[in-house]
């Protein structure tokens, strides 16, 4: 039987969207061929994420640790998600297997050293990554990996859409969404709130103080499809979220909180879609002003070709390659 190891981390500090970009690639990979063992190396705090798949999985902090993980597993590949390795650690695991470097700027590891190179965003092609012979790479939107609910996505392009979406992530350290919120509080418009997973206690409870009755809190969702099909404005962090609304045929406004963030926000910018700025520096007195162009205008006049940027079967391309 084939192994795989997915080693990734997330939670807070670090938000959700590595965790949830390997799961959906493990979920395709099982759906090609039910027959190939994959084993994930998380950290504690997504833990309780993990529990609810099929998947078995080992708790390690320590990334030194891994090499121990593994030694004595008979492993097919070792795909790696994550910011806080360095070269010698690709270079160790890639002596023991296969390698598979899922990344996003082409600023932190030597890009020559995986067997397999992987980024899915819109400006990945532009990143100047190493020709090296014999590697594979996987750049660019169509093989932008997502989850599981956006594989088959038909759009009903007649849905009937309206009011605005807020969404920062899994956490919300800089209190954007209040900032938000006291912003468009004199718009006559309804808005939803998503309350990510990594919110805490204390930040939840002001929030739900600021909220008004066109505001709706949507606590810790599973899925955030059904509320952005349904929303016609989606104000985000340009992570995975924006992909999601350009697939559905939403219009994000963004916002980066993360260097990882600011090329795709870039990118899009370039193509039409408003930006905010990047925090400290989030220009959040823009709001109105664009929220108020964007509805005086009908979607489709609207960067239309930025919405057939990502089609959602991305990652059963990567899938049937790996397999294969």
């Amino acid at each position: 039987m084939k192994k795989i190891v997915i080693r990734t981390l997330g939670g807070k500090g670090i938000g959700y969207g590595h965790y949830y970009r390997c799961l959906s690639l493990a979920k395709a990979i099982k759906l090609i061929d039910k027959n190939i063992d994959i084993k994930f190396i998380i950290n504690k705090d997504l833990m309780s994420l993990i529990e609810n798949t099929d998947f078995n999985f080992t708790i390690s902090e320590d990334l030194t640790e891994d090499m121990k993980i593994i030694k004595n597993l008979d492993i097919d590949l070792f795909i790696f998600d994550s910011y806080i390795g360095d070269d010698n650690y690709l270079r160790a695991i890639k002596e023991k297997t296969k390698l598979m470097l899922i990344d996003d700027n082409n600023d932190i590891y030597d890009s020559s050293i995986p067997d397999i190179i992987y980024n899915g965003n819109i400006h990945a092609e532009k990143l100047g990554y190493s020709n090296v012979e014999g590697q594979i790479k996987l750049l660019g939107s169509k093989y932008l990996i997502m989850k599981e609910e956006y594989w088959n996505c038909n759009v009903d392009e007649n849905l009937d859409k309206g009011g605005i979406l807020i969404t920062t992530g899994g956490t919300d350290e800089h209190g954007i969404v209040i900032k938000i919120l006291g912003e468009i509080k004199d718009l006559n418009v309804n808005v939803k709130v998503i309350i990510g997973p990594g919110y805490a206690d204390d930040y939840i409870k002001k929030i739900e103080e600021k909220k008004t009755d066109n505001v709706e809190l949507i606590y810790k969702p599973s899925s955030l499809k059904k509320y952005i099909s349904s929303s016609r404005i989606i104000i985000t962090a340009g992570g995975s979220t924006v992909y999601e609304a350009l697939l559905q045929r939403s219009i994000p406004i963004l916002f980066s909180i993360a260097d990882n963030q600011d090329l795709i926000c870039k990118e899009l910018n370039d193509l039409g879609i408003r930006y905010l700025g990047k925090y400290p520096d989030i220009w959040y007195s823009r709001l109105v002003d664009i929220i108020n162009n964007l509805n005086s205008n009908s979607t489709s006049d609207l960067h239309s070709s930025v919405f057939d940027l990502v089609t959602g079967k991305g990652v059963l391309s990567i899938a049937k390659l790996l397999i294969k």
